[in-house]
C-alpha cells in the first residue's frame, strides 16, 4: 500500500497545470542560472554530495524497514544530546540548558518514531516539506538575496530565500494531496505552514548556537555541520505533524 501511495504521489505531477509548471520552470531556471555566483565558501558542492548519500539511506528507513529507522533514531538521539552537552559546556545553569535539549532532542525523535509507526508515507511527506523548503529557501536566498530576515540570528537568511522555501513547500503540499484524502488546498496550506515552523525551528536552533558563541552544533556531517544542524527544522515540524494527524486523522487517510 506504500508503494501504491508513492506511486499516486508522482503520478499527481502529471495532473498539476500546465502554467503552474511553467512558472516553477521559470523560478528554478532563475535559482539555478545563479548558483555560480554563490560565495565558495558555503560548500555547495560538499552539501549536494552529501545529501546525495544521505537521502536515499533515509527513505530507506522511512518507507520500506522500520527496524532500521528505529535504529537510525535512537542513534541520531543519541548524537544529537552528544552535540547538545558540547555546546553548552560553557553554560554556567547547567541544569536549565540540559533540560531545554532534553526537550528539544526527546520531543522531536519520540514524534517522527510515532509517526513512522503510524504511517511511513506521513514522515515521507514530512521530510519531503522541511528539504524542499530547505533546499529552495538555500538557493533562492543565495542567489536572489534582498533583505536579511533575521540578521542577529542567522545573517545569511532572507526574506526571499523564505519565500522560495514557501512556494517549494506549496507545490510539495499540491502532490501530496493525491496521496492522502485531505484535498488540495488542506496540503498546501499545511505543507505552507510546517515550511514556516520549519524555518522558526531552524532560527530557534541558530538563536542557540549565538548564545554560546558556535558557529556549527559539530562536523561530523561534510558541508552541514552536526546532526543538529541537518534536523534543526524537524524540532518543531515533527511535533507539529504528530498534533495534526491526531486532531485531523481523517486528511491523512489513504
Amino acid at each position: 500500500m506504500a508503494k501504491d501511495k508513492i506511486m499516486k504521489f508522482f503520478c499527481g505531477l502529471q495532473e498539476i497545470g500546465e502554467k503552474i509548471f511553467s512558472f516553477s520552470s521559470k523560478i528554478i531556471g532563475k535559482i539555478i542560472s545563479q548558483v555560480h555566483f554563490l560565495d565558495p565558501k558555503e560548500n555547495t558542492k560538499q552539501r549536494v554530495v552529501t545529501a546525495l548519500i544521505l537521502i536515499p539511506i533515509a527513505l530507506y528507513a522511512i518507507l520500506y524497514s522500520k527496524s532500521v529507522f528505529l535504529f537510525l533514531a535512537i542513534a541520531i538521539a543519541i548524537l544529537m544530546t552528544a552535540e547538545w552537552l558540547d555546546i553548552i559546556k560553557s553554560a554556567q545553569d547547567q541544569k536549565k540548558w540540559r533540560l531545554i535539549g532534553l526537550f528539544c532532542i526527546l520531543i522531536p525523535i519520540y514524534s517522527v518514531i510515532k509517526i513512522r509507526l503510524y504511517d511511513a508515507d506521513i514522515l515521507f511527506w514530512m521530510f519531503v516539506v522541511i528539504w524542499a523548503t530547505d533546499i529552495f529557501a538555500f538557493f533562492a536566498g543565495r542567489s536572489l538575496g534582498g533583505p536579511k530576515l533575521a540578521p542577529k540570528i542567522s545573517p545569511n537568511k532572507t526574506w526571499s530565500g523564505l519565500a522560495g522555501g514557501l512556494f517549494a513547500s506549496m507545490m510539495i503540499g499540491m502532490m501530496s494531496s493525491f496521496m492522502f484524502s485531505g484535498g488540495v488546498l488542506f496540503f498546501i496550506f499545511i505543507s505552507a505552514m510546517l515550511a514556516l515552523i520549519e524555518q522558526i525551528s531552524d532560527l530557534l536552533e541558530s538563536k542557540f548556537k549565538r548564545i554560546f558563541g558556535v558557529k556549527d552544533s559539530g562536523n561530523l556531517i561534510p558541508g552541514h555541520g552536526g546532526v543538529l544542524d541537518r534536523l534543526d527544522g524537524m524540532m518543531l515540524v515533527a511535533p507539529t505533524v504528530l498534533f495534526l494527524i491526531t486532531v485531523f486523522p481523517s486528511k491523512f487517510g489513504g
